[in-house]
């Protein structure tokens, strides 16, 4: 009997083993490509939420034949760039696929034309994105105005999108799989993706007339529905869109604050979240919690994370998937990431392969700036950091630029565009994420400014050089003093 329990309990540990570890494979064939390099990168994030690891692949081929095999845990959302077609894969058509663990897809594409509408898909997994290839296909050839986007005023831009969200609703609705897992968030994806530029654009002009067309379009017809669904969430919907009609359903209280309001008044903007989906518990709670993890790691354990902390334990369903983490992450904070705490004694390679410590930054108020090649974000702030790095040279302040890069070349042909020259240049040895001082400092956006006292130890996240330039150095100067 004893035999039989072991043989058994062995069974189920192997057959869990091999579900969290299941293969999932990509094979990407160009047709009819001219004899060059095609260059494909993608960074797969393991998880969802807030809290991820990712692991980037990139292959290089002359034969237009790419193979990827990958270890996957939870379905993702893949997002591939390519030399060949001059930018995102999948455009036209989405920005990205949804991949299952265990998903075998084929994708073809010919005369080297981009986009999902555009590719051969077969394999394990094809069904969703077939069916998003489908819709897609529909709303493209379906379109209410023939302007070009630009040329649109908002009104012929809620129109177009009222159809396209229509068509999605017409075609999911009579579809006998509507109801199952990867239909479900197929339909939230493209939702959430129609959605999202109408909404930004409507914070970014508002007035009464969008006012009206806001409620007229997409309060009273109930079309973010889709995303208020808890299997799709961790997906589709929070990232932008639900936290734009937020934004948009109380801009009388946002007024002239509206440019990035849930960022720069997390409290505040926690207590929308509460007022608009408190009767929905996982979406009030996701929202909350992606709101917690962010402001966290955008502020360190400042007055606005203590805050943040007591209203989320104060307003969420403590059996939430997401409590423990955000628990977690405020712990790392107070045993952590507190003011006056010694920073992580980093050891890395500068572009000559030398190596440089915290250590050996004594005496320095340090600046250091996580970045990689190809971030927007870090590209538009070194323009900023230009502009302000002439009234903060002092023999006592060094800039230390850290890139999480995955491959040398490509770090340095980004150095002096998305991170500043003047820095010491310093990389993370290719392990990206998974390395010790990424994982202790929290970052998890880029690029994140921290700065260090003289004695390397925290002071803490500073002032957006962009959006306080003068904050941003007197929050430097202070560290002289």
């Amino acid at each position: 009997m004893k035999k039989i329990l072991f043989s058994t309990m062995l069974y189920l540990l192997m057959v869990q083993f091999s579900i969290a570890q299941k293969r999932t494979v990509l094979n990407i064939k160009f047709e009819n490509f001219k004899d060059s390099v095609i260059r494909l990168s993608f960074p797969i994030f393991d998880g969802k939420f807030a809290l991820y690891s990712a692991q980037e692949y990139v292959l290089e081929r002359k034969d237009g034949n790419f193979h990827f095999d990958f270890p996957l845990k939870e379905t993702t959302t893949v997002c591939i760039y390519s030399n060949m077609v001059g930018g995102l894969l999948f455009v036209p058509g989405t920005f990205n696929i949804i991949v299952n663990p265990g998903d075998s897809l084929n994708l073809t594409l010919r005369d080297n034309k981009s986009g999902l509408n555009n590719m051969e898909i077969t394999g394990k997994g094809a069904e969703k994105l077939l069916m998003t290839k489908e819709v897609t296909k529909i709303m493209f050839s379906s379109k209410f105005s023939k302007k070009p986007y630009h040329k649109q005023n908002i009104t012929e831009r809620y129109l177009e999108v009222d159809r396209s969200l229509d068509i999605i609703d017409s075609i999911f609705n009579r579809h006998p799989k509507k109801n199952t897992r990867d239909f479900r968030l197929a339909k939230a994806q493209l939702v959430n993706q129609t959605l999202d530029a109408i909404m930004s654009q409507s914070i970014q002009q508002y007035n009464d007339s969008v006012a009206t067309l806001f409620n007229q379009f997409i309060k009273q017809k109930k079309r973010i529905t889709p995303l208020l669904d808890s299997l799709t969430l961790d997906y589709f919907g929070g990232l932008h869109v639900l936290p734009a009609y937020i934004s948009l359903s109380n801009m009388h209280q946002l007024g002239p604050r509206y440019d990035l309001f849930r960022y720069n008044y997390p409290l505040e903007y926690a207590s929308l979240v509460k007022k608009e989906f408190g009767n929905i518990s996982y979406v009030n709670d996701y929202l909350l919690s992606d709101n917690a993890i962010s402001t966290f790691r955008e502020n360190w354990y400042g007055q606005k994370s203590k805050d943040i902390y007591k209203f989320y334990v104060a307003n969420v369903n403590k059996n939430n998937p997401h409590f423990q983490n955000v628990l977690n992450e405020y712990k790392t904070l107070e045993d952590v990431l507190q003011h006056g705490k010694p920073f992580y004694n980093f050891n890395l390679p500068d572009t000559n392969g030398v190596y440089h410590s915290l250590k050996e930054l004594k005496g320095k108020v340090v600046i250091l700036d996580f970045w990689f090649t190809g971030c927007g974000a870090c590209k538009t702030m070194v323009s900023e950091l230009k502009k302000i790095e002439p009234s903060l040279k002092h023999e006592k302040i060094q800039f230390v630029s850290i890139s999480v890069d995955q491959k040398i070349p490509v770090w340095k042909r980004g150095i002096g565009i998305f991170s500043i020259k003047s820095a010491l240049q310093l990389y993370t040895e290719g392990r990206r994420y998974d390395h010790p001082i990424i994982k202790f400092a929290k970052v998890g956006a880029y690029p994140t400014l921290i700065v260090l006292d003289k004695q390397g130890r925290i002071v803490g996240i500073p002032p957006h050089p962009g959006k306080d330039p003068d904050g941003f150095k007197e929050y430097i100067k202070k560290c002289l003093k």
